[in-house]
């Protein structure tokens, strides 16, 4: 039994021993100390430490080959982060990631190429306050929609832009996992819109054009004596009268050479008579003159 550096008599005293008495109980624990070890004690602890280099040995061996692994699939990884990196920022539709207060996570080049607003300058701006102020709200319905919504919502709104014409785009979006986040597609449809809005305007002129001109087409009952034409409500009309309902054209009259001598018979020769020498000739006569030069002559 060990004694305590401190007292060693009293604790040998404490439990009834003397010196003599300690000292033989020393030596038989010793003994008992030295039957308890092995006798090949210096051969086992030699191969235990061999085994143990062994195994740190296999141990490094195996961390530096995950070592080459990880440093494999992270060149791989880096590869492939550059590829998509690529694909994201310039592909042909801009891409954005929006909060559900519109404002912009992400944003990919090609979308602030058709915004018109640096990549860096965009992130954490709100996308509503960048559409113009007529389609603001037309955004912000869609916006709340694409939240509430299963399925990928669309709308089309206008960007202004500085000494351009406004750039019209098509946005389709939809949530995200969470819904706290949406992905966003950006499509530019300008082109579109402009030929839209070209034919709209063709087919306005062509409406307006086609307002003003009446055609005449089909067959035209008139009458073999008087010569007058039955409309389409069953009255009859001079030709002068159906034409100009159904045209543009306008009408003077005059006398042809065949008609001059039934209404001009002193007319008929050559020289003018002195009963007709003031009248204008027939072939000049419009329906004013025509009317005074009948006037002219009734004048006794």
């Amino acid at each position: 039994m060990k004694q305590n550096p401190g007292q060693p008599a009293d604790a040998l005293q404490t439990v009834g021993l003397t010196g003599q008495n300690a000292a033989e109980l020393r030596r038989r624990a010793e003994e008992k100390l030295q039957r308890q070890r092995p006798t090949d004690g210096g051969r086992r602890t030699e191969l235990e430490a061999v085994r143990l280099v062994h195994e740190l040995e296999v141990h490094q061996i195996e961390l530096e080959m995950q070592n080459e692994q990880l440093q494999h699939t992270r060149a791989q990884a880096e590869t492939l982060l550059a590829q998509y990196t690529d694909l994201y920022d310039f592909a042909p539709t801009g891409y954005l990631t929006l909060d559900r207060d519109g404002a912009i996570l992400a944003v990919n080049l090609t979308g602030a190429r058709l915004i018109g607003i640096e990549r860096s300058q965009l992130i954490h701006r709100r996308l509503g306050y960048l559409v113009s102020g007529a389609d603001r709200p037309a955004f912000n319905a869609f916006l709340k929609k694409t939240f509430a919504g299963e399925v990928r919502e669309f709308c089309e709104v206008a960007f202004p832009r500085v000494a351009a014409e406004p750039l019209v785009v098509r946005i389709e979006a939809e949530a995200a996992e969470g819904r706290r986040e949406c992905r966003v597609a950006l499509l530019d449809v300008t082109d579109r819109h402009r030929a839209a809005a070209e034919r709209e305007r063709l087919i306005q002129e062509l409406q307006t054009a086609l307002a003003r001109v009446k055609a005449l087409s089909g067959l035209l009952p008139i009458c073999a004596n008087c010569k007058n034409i039955r409309d389409d409500q069953g009255y009859w009309k001079q030709v002068e009268a159906y034409i100009s309902s159904h045209s543009e054209a306008t009408f003077t009259h005059s006398l042809c050479p065949n008609c001059v001598p039934k209404f001009f018979p002193e007319l008929d020769g050559t020289a003018p008579q002195p009963a007709t020498a003031g009248l204008p000739h027939p072939a000049d006569v419009t329906n004013s003159t025509w009317t005074q030069a009948q006037r002219k002559k009734a004048t006794p």
